[in-house]
């Protein structure tokens, strides 16, 4: 059931630019508002002690306000805060280690060696500046027709995090590489 109940959550999500798009051309922008504030209270009642916490917070309290305001643009705001979170917790982590990259590098290659802890750290630094970027294009996307908005919130951001994701993991192993020919 814990599963299940994780890939609605992880579905609903990753459709949620697609799923505001449809229901704000359709005037019913107020199910979807609901919708964030139950699931968000269920995964903040469910989960326990977890970094993602604050992002569950914002989306209680997006869809609250939407509901509470009668306004949809708070559901529009809903990526600019998910990306303003990611870099608070990102950047959290460079002030108290190990970095987040440096987390998931671990669950991989448990003893990291030296230069994988400096790269790890650089690559988290990238990733804070990703979300600034991401956080702003997705401000301005609410300003826009919500074409614009779905369009960037719902696939253009995706394949840019892909895109970091990828060259991240070829660089990282270029790095790697060349670590071992010089030692």
């Amino acid at each position: 059931m814990k599963h299940l109940f994780r890939g609605i959550l992880i579905t609903f999500f990753v459709l949620y630019p697609f799923i505001v798009g449809w229901s704000l051309s359709h005037g019913q922008f107020v199910w979807v508002s609901g919708l964030l504030v139950i699931l968000g209270i269920v995964r903040f009642i469910s989960a326990k002690k977890d970094l993602m916490l604050p992002l569950t917070g914002l989306a209680i309290i997006c869809g609250g306000l939407s509901l509470i305001l009668q306004n949809h643009a708070w559901l529009k705001l809903y990526p600019v805060g998910m990306s303003l979170g990611a870099l608070l917790i990102f950047a959290l982590t460079l002030y108290k280690p190990p970095s987040m990259i440096e987390r998931f590098a671990r669950l991989v290659e448990p003893d990291l060696p030296s230069s994988g802890i400096e790269w790890t750290r650089k690559v988290t630094i990238v990733w804070c500046i990703f979300f600034i970027f991401n956080a702003s294009i997705a401000l301005a996307t609410v300003f826009a027709p919500t074409q614009i908005w779905v369009i960037y919130n719902g696939f253009v951001s995706y394949v840019l995090m892909g895109l970091l994701f990828l060259g991240e993991f070829i660089l990282r192993k270029r790095h790697q590489r060349l670590n071992q020919t010089n030692s």
